[in-house]
């Protein structure tokens, strides 16, 4: 099913730091290519699960308890797919090489289960059920990296019932428990990366919870406990969180998707070892996830968001400094879109798209155009 993309006039203003109001963006993307996944795809991820050098996709789809795999060509085609079943209302699946014997595993978070179950790949297009892990009551979504050090991949996983569950890996494809936090009323994002500059790798969690509103950081001490760090308020209902260095300085900032509030907020990193927040700016209705690369290559980082409730993708190119260009150009997409990622599936330097679309039951390429028309210095022109 091929799907049109279609400019809707946005709005958007970034005040406290100012916005550049010039014509639409060009248009970077050629027009989606979707194809059928479960039913009512939550998640997905990007990787070679079949080691033949090319990405392949991963779909947790909660309705139908499958995660659809689709096997990748390096034209950005994805015309295999293989669905492998899972437990009970899979919320999110994650990638990495669990059990160290150079092939990519899953974890998949089982909503409806309360647990979090690792699949190893056993070569080809096959992966073996693993172990299952209490994740919390309700869990919503994880992170994978090492956080003790220790060389081998651990979880940090987000309940709705107000709980951090960390798993620290063994390197054999088994985990044990670690510390369980407190972060917030109803975490629903998290993202790890080394947020206060100490060569430590750290969690930032979205808090959905109405007298919430925030994200917090957990400062990792390198043995993989944290300790809770700055909390810093959002908008409304913020579902998930997006990790760049928007400005250029070469620390990372955040971007956290307002789900209810129809907004995004911009976090710049400081000098210190904390964010400096901007005013929220606007969005399409209910955005839940979002993307960084270099879409224009114009040689700074923008942002793509998938809006639920407006059912399309919004193009924010980035002007440097953390501004952001008005209006946006926006695209349609499949009905509901939930999740999106960034990474180059054909192989031709330009940054492409995966977007899940929820009540379509599909999944959309968007692949980078190479003949974007572009005047970095005097404005955009389609």
């Amino acid at each position: 099913m091929i799907r049109r993309a279609l400019y809707l006039t946005g709005i958007l203003a970034l005040s406290g730091m100012g916005c550049v109001n010039t014509e639409p963006p060009p248009n970077p993307f050629r027009t989606p290519i979707s194809y059928p996944v479960g039913k009512s795809p939550s998640h997905v991820l990007a990787a070679d699960l079949n080691n033949d050098g090319v990405l392949d996709l991963a779909v947790a789809n909660t309705a139908d308890g499958t995660v659809s795999i689709l096997f990748g060509r390096n034209d950005g085609t994805f015309p295999n797919i293989k669905t492998l079943k899972v437990g009970k209302l899979p919320r999110w699946v994650g990638s990495g090489d669990f059990n160290e014997d150079k092939r990519v595993d899953l974890a998949v978070i089982n909503k409806d289960e309360d647990t979090i179950t690792i699949f190893l790949n056993q070569g080809g297009i096959l992966f073996g059920k693993g172990a299952s892990y209490n994740a919390g009551r309700i869990p919503n979504a994880a992170t994978v990296n090492d956080f003790n050090l220790d060389g081998h991949l651990d979880l940090a996983i987000v309940s709705r019932a107000d709980r951090l569950v960390i798993l620290l890996g063994k390197g054999n494809g088994r985990f044990k428990k670690g510390m369980v936090g407190s972060p917030g009323a109803i975490p629903t994002g998290i993202i790890s990366g080394d947020f206060n500059n100490d060569s430590l790798i750290d969690l930032a969690i979205a808090n959905t919870g109405s007298y919430s509103n925030d994200f917090v950081l957990f400062l990792g001490k390198g043995d993989g406990t944290f300790t809770e760090g700055e909390r810093y308020k959002t908008g409304m209902s913020p579902i998930g969180l997006v990790s760049a260095d928007f400005n250029g300085d070469k620390r990372p900032d955040i971007v956290v998707l307002n789900g209810l509030g129809d907004s995004l907020t911009l976090f710049l990193h400081n000098e210190g070892d904390g964010f400096t927040k901007l005013r929220d700016f606007a969005a399409e209705g209910a955005p839940l996830s979002a993307a960084a690369a270099d879409f224009d290559r114009d040689g700074v980082l923008d942002l793509a968001v998938a809006n639920n409730r407006s059912h399309n993708i919004s193009f924010l190119a980035a002007k440097g400094g953390g501004l952001f260009q008005h209006p946006p150009r926006n695209f349609i997409t499949g009905k509901s879109p939930f999740s999106m990622l960034t990474e180059d599936f054909n192989q031709d330097g330009n940054p492409d798209l995966a977007v899940v679309n929820q009540d379509d039951h599909t999944l959309s390429i968007i692949l980078g155009k190479l003949d974007i028309e572009r005047s970095v210095n005097s404005g955009n022109k389609d």
